[in-house]
């Protein structure tokens, strides 16, 4: 493997936006604290290959809380808190992906222990009484990157919420889902053949009529598709995206009893012409903050409470198996 040098976490720009670039010998960082504190890019360095997808019609750039997330997405790694749907809820407008994914975030800390990089970032719900913390860590010895949410309850009262993490993951004709889930549930399709809504079904076959669909494997941007499914009653708190081919994944694992269920959405050129997967990790299910309250699926703090959770990333390639990188992140 090539000799890459190290680097502490420096501050950069990506045209007119500011950037904190963390990384080591096998994976560089670009996080974008003017927008969301988003991981932009996640490079594998030994092939040069950006795991994230990017919006190839969209740039990163501000935009407003009040915008429609989709109108500005650019693509990257995001998080969402308190409501992946936009909706009203205790006569709060929540838009798309939440309250704290379009913010500037501060830039609190840098720094660079044992050869790798650590950065962390802050920022306050502009709706929600809370202060989110956000730490952004590339290991030193390992092509492993950790990313940790925390979240305060400021106010006087509970705060409801659920919260994800959004990696949108760029694919090939060979990727295949490697999901450890016993059920999926059909959320929706823009092809009412390939299932109905409500639908439950075994992962990873999905059988509608006379189809018997593989969801696990993804289709080229001419099927003119997107799915949004769950993947329910998972059996460990991981998944991977593979390409079958050349053998390179990108593989993440969450904390199960924080994170039961994973939002799957699919997306094979008929959502706006795009080509991606996007694989979340969510507390509860279904990701609209008002209609999982109603289901007692949200989480709460309590005046003065944290949630805190973190997931982990690693890259491999052949000869490691996903397998092997699993082990790496346990």
């Amino acid at each position: 493997m090539p000799k890459w040098t190290t680097r502490s976490p420096r501050r950069g720009r990506l045209g007119p936006l500011a950037t904190v670039d963390l990384e080591n010998r096998w994976l560089k960082v670009r996080v974008l604290p003017e927008v969301g504190a988003k991981i932009y890019d996640l490079i594998w360095k030994p092939t040069g290959r950006n795991i994230l997808y990017h919006n190839p019609r969209i740039a990163p750039q501000v935009y407003p809380i009040e915008s429609e997330f989709d109108n500005y997405w650019c693509g990257g790694w995001d998080d969402a808190f308190p409501t992946c749907d936009g909706c009203v809820f205790r006569n709060q407008r929540y838009p798309d992906l939440g309250e704290l994914r379009s913010l500037r975030w501060k830039v609190d800390s840098t720094r660079r222990p044992a050869g790798g990089a650590v950065a962390q970032f802050s920022a306050w719900g502009p709706i929600s009484p809370v202060r989110a913390l956000k730490t952004v860590t590339v290991e030193g010895r390992a092509p492993v990157v950790r990313m940790r949410y925390q979240i305060t309850n400021l106010g006087p009262m509970n705060v409801d919420f659920l919260w994800g993490t959004h990696p949108a993951l760029a694919i090939t004709p060979h990727t295949i889902l490697r999901i450890p889930a016993r059920h999926a549930l059909v959320s929706q399709s823009n092809d009412p053949a390939y299932g109905q809504t409500g639908q439950r079904y075994d992962w990873p076959i999905l059988e509608t009529g006379e189809r018997r669909i593989e969801m696990d494997k993804v289709r080229g941007i001419d099927a003119n598709l997107c799915f949004g499914h769950y993947a329910l009653d998972l059996e460990e708190g991981w998944y991977a995206i593979e390409d079958a081919r050349t053998g390179e994944g990108f593989l993440l694992t969450f904390p199960l009893e924080q994170c039961p269920c994973l939002w799957l959405w699919l997306n094979y050129g008929g959502w706006r012409g795009l080509h991606h997967v996007i694989v979340e990790p969510w507390t509860g299910f279904p990701v609209n903050l008002a209609q999982a309250y109603e289901q007692k699926s949200t989480r709460c703090l309590k005046p003065g409470e944290d949630f805190s959770v973190e997931v982990k990333a690693t890259i491999y390639q052949r000869p490691e198996t996903w397998k092997e990188a699993l082990a790496r992140l346990r």
